[in-house]
């Protein structure tokens, strides 16, 4: 069996038993959700004497949008540009138009703002808007912005647990409690898809990865119901803590440099930005446009590599230009976290290099 690279993150008994047999009592550095949604949810909720309308990049995942409308928020966008910065100028002209009191900033795949972004977000917060750093593609940015109210992220992209997120108040006296409750449905069926794709890549046997396919999609099931929030597991957290979380930079740092470097464009395949100078953390994935998304995540399938779309399209109302529509219609996520070596990114560039469409 060729070695997978990319999908679900594995786990074993032996982590399974150890994390949830350890009492760890969680830091008060943040409060820990379930879900990342969660914490948006919490923010809303928190500024619900506002006039609820936030601000949203149109390049963004539908778990950011739906807490909001959950909330009772009116949601509008700005644009963002096809090399993942923000459209400025639009930007401005939105929030004059809406007079948002929240607005949502995403650091695009390892790329920290640019001073240009800073000095307009800085702006745009003297106005009284408040500002929401999601870092969930950039979780270990250390650099500091005191223009921003509140930071989220999620752990459970990045990490071989079940649930995590995460919820920072900047200089912010809002009361956002830590939830007490788990969401013991969700963790349960997300554990057990875990440990079953680690049964597979031992067992080779079909049935088993399919049934963990399987959990993982009733778990999403679960939580696309309804938004509430929940604390992040026992599980999760314990092991969380066990993570060797500045290796896991480093590897995913290198193995992005790797694959930016050697990837060769195309007429099928062109870069989304052209300085890795500008890679100033780990990255979520490393990213590229394709020309035919189908059909090359096809192929790459069929060597047993998932490149997973970051974000499939669920919201129309977010396609502001044509940029937009280009970045849905043609953005693939590469795999480089900390499971593979330079030898896995070989191999994934040398099968990218041979496609043609």
């Amino acid at each position: 069996m060729k070695k997978e690279i990319g999908s679900i993150f594995p786990l074993n008994s032996e982590e399974i038993y150890k994390a949830e047999n350890t009492y760890s009592s969680l830091l008060n550095d943040k409060i820990y959700y379930s879900l990342c949604r969660e914490a948006l949810f919490d923010i809303a909720l928190s500024l619900s004497n506002t006039n609820k309308v936030v601000l949203i990049p149109a390049y963004t995942c539908q778990t950011v949008i739906t807490p909001f409308e959950e909330a009772g928020w009116r949601c509008e966008y700005y644009a963002i540009k096809k090399n993942l910065r923000i459209d400025e100028p639009h930007l401005l002209d939105a929030i004059t138009k809406h007079n948002p009191s929240l607005l949502i900033v995403h650091p695009y795949f390892g790329r920290d703002l640019s001073d240009s972004e800073e000095n307009t977000l800085q702006f745009i917060s003297t106005k009284g808007t408040k500002i929401v750093l999601d870092l969930t593609q950039c979780l270990f940015s250390e650099k500091k912005y005191p223009f921003v109210s509140f930071i989220t992220g999620s752990y459970r992209k990045w990490f071989p647990i079940p649930d995590g997120g995460f919820l920072t108040l900047c200089h912010e006296s809002v009361s956002i409690l830590q939830p007490s409750l788990e969401n013991i449905e969700f963790t349960e069926r997300e554990r057990d898809a875990m440990y079953l794709r680690g049964q597979y890549f031992c067992n080779e046997e079909q049935m088993t990865k399919d049934i963990s396919i399987q959990l993982c999609k009733t778990a999403d099931y679960i939580i696309d119901r309804n938004i509430s929030p929940h604390r992040i597991s026992k599980i999760a957290y314990n092991l969380l803590l066990n993570e060797d979380k500045s290796f896991c930079q480093t590897q995913r740092h290198n193995n992005c440099k790797y694959l930016f470097y050697n990837i060769k464009e195309s007429e099928n395949i062109s870069k989304v930005y052209y300085n890795f100078d500008e890679v100033t953390t780990a990255p979520l994935y490393y990213i590229i446009y394709v020309k035919d998304r189908p059909a090359f995540q096809h192929f790459l399938a069929q060597d047993s590599i998932y490149a997973p779309v970051i974000w499939p399209l669920e919201d129309e109302r977010v396609l502001l230009n044509d940029e937009i529509k280009y970045i849905y219609n043609h953005l693939i996520a590469i795999p480089c976290d900390q499971r593979y070596d330079i030898n896995d990114m070989q191999r994934v560039v040398e099968i990218i290099n041979n496609y043609q469409a």
